[in-house]
């Protein structure tokens, strides 16, 4: 059965807020079909009540896709990229994973990392703290993982030549994306990391990137949600 493309709703909170929305939005922006974007915001829903209408996580990301045999409703970001791979194929679709198998293995072990791990940074450098004039500092320990995250990017760029992490733009670029703001609001130093400060340039100027980030950054700044 041919998927009704444009029976896709994607939920996401504030831009300047919602990390997590930002990489929902850019697979299926990625993906180049039809759907709609619908914003909850997250300061006005401290009770999770209006997200818990549309999601069994109360939480945001969440695609809804109307379909013949009925609603799918899908939180997490990284569910939603294998969906939407495995719904909107390559190649009439641009792929979000690389179609070499261990690249592809490369780019979705990335992508969990991320999903799973650095705390510390997502804590300390608070996405919403991005948007202010100046971000308070960061923990140490936060900055010790920025650091990882650097060296890890290096690597990588330095083993597949870029110009993004696995070869072309793609699946783990989405999950990195809110991170390359971070360090970049908080002026993390690059200096010993050629490479990744390049790619967070590059990346900033992806024009999906864009698409979130030029919207977020006229929005008023939010201390606390």
């Amino acid at each position: 059965m041919t998927p009704q493309r444009s029976d896709l709703i994607l939920y996401i909170g504030e831009k300047n807020i919602s990390s997590w929305s930002m990489r929902g939005f850019l697979a299926v922006l990625h993906k180049d079909v039809p759907f709609q974007e619908q914003e909850i915001s997250l300061p006005a829903d401290k009770t999770r009540v209006r997200r818990r209408e549309v999601s069994p996580t109360g939480k945001v990301p969440v695609l809804h896709h109307v379909r013949e045999e009925g609603r799918l409703v899908l939180p997490d970001s990284l569910a939603i990229m294998e969906y939407l791979e495995e719904t909107f194929p390559p190649p009439a679709h641009p792929a979000i994973w690389p179609q070499e198998p261990m690249r592809r293995a490369r780019a979705r072990w990335l992508a969990a990392a991320m999903h799973s791990g650095f705390a510390q940074l997502r804590e300390s450098m608070s996405f919403n703290l991005c948007f202010l004039p100046e971000p308070p500092p960061a923990t140490p320990a936060a900055l010790a993982e920025a650091a990882e995250i650097l060296q890890l990017w290096e690597s990588e760029l330095l083993v597949h030549g870029g110009p993004f992490l696995c070869g072309e733009y793609g699946g783990a670029d989405m999950m990195f994306a809110p991170v390359v703001w971070r360090l970049t609001a908080f002026r993390v130093p690059t200096g010993s990391t050629p490479r990744a400060a390049a790619y967070m340039k590059r990346m900033l100027e992806h024009p999906h990137v864009r698409r979130w980030m030029d919207p977020a950054l006229v929005l008023p700044p939010v201390t606390g949600y």
